[in-house]
């Protein structure tokens, strides 16, 4: 009869054993020498999101970067001896993530511009609400007063 403790011990040398395998998910291979330069892409792309960038300003840049990708795939499965497209491909790709990078980095500038004009316009709008409010304030006092001043002067006294 086997006891919980020995399943138990069965269960986590499994799982260790799958995790210690890696993963069985095929993934792109980078060409050494570009490897800094998708690195810098795909940072330039996250920097302009933070900055503020909205979805439809980053999705060509997303889409160029997939491009990249494609382009160094196809030329890391030609054969040795084609170098020339090789390294015809490897150009463009290069040429594509300094697009990128070029791109990304305008984006990020624009994107924080208007992100920090936007936090402007919200303060001063608040200021604004803050100083209309306080006036609308001040001035139904006032109306309220002249009321109830109007009001007690219009009195009649009544003789019982």
């Amino acid at each position: 009869m086997t006891r919980a403790s020995d399943w138990l011990i069965l269960i986590i040398a499994i799982l260790v054993a799958v995790t210690m395998i890696g993963p069985l998910y095929p993934s792109a291979q980078i060409n050494q020498p570009l490897q800094p330069s998708f690195g810098q892409a795909i940072v330039a792309v996250n920097n302009a999101e933070a900055a503020g960038a909205t979805p439809n300003e980053t999705a060509p840049l997303v889409t160029l970067l997939n491009k990249a990708l494609e382009l160094n795939q196809e030329a890391s499965s030609l054969p040795p001896n084609q170098t020339e497209q090789r390294n015809a491909l490897l150009s463009s790709v290069n040429e594509i993530l300094t697009n990128v990078t070029n791109q990304a980095n305008d984006l990020t500038s624009t994107s924080a511009r208007r992100t920090y004009t936007n936090k402007i316009i919200t303060y001063l709008s608040g200021i604004v609400v803050a100083v209309v409010g306080t006036f609308a304030y001040v001035l139904g006092v006032e109306l309220y007063q002249r009321y109830r001043i109007k009001r007690t002067f219009q009195m009649r006294v009544k003789a019982k």
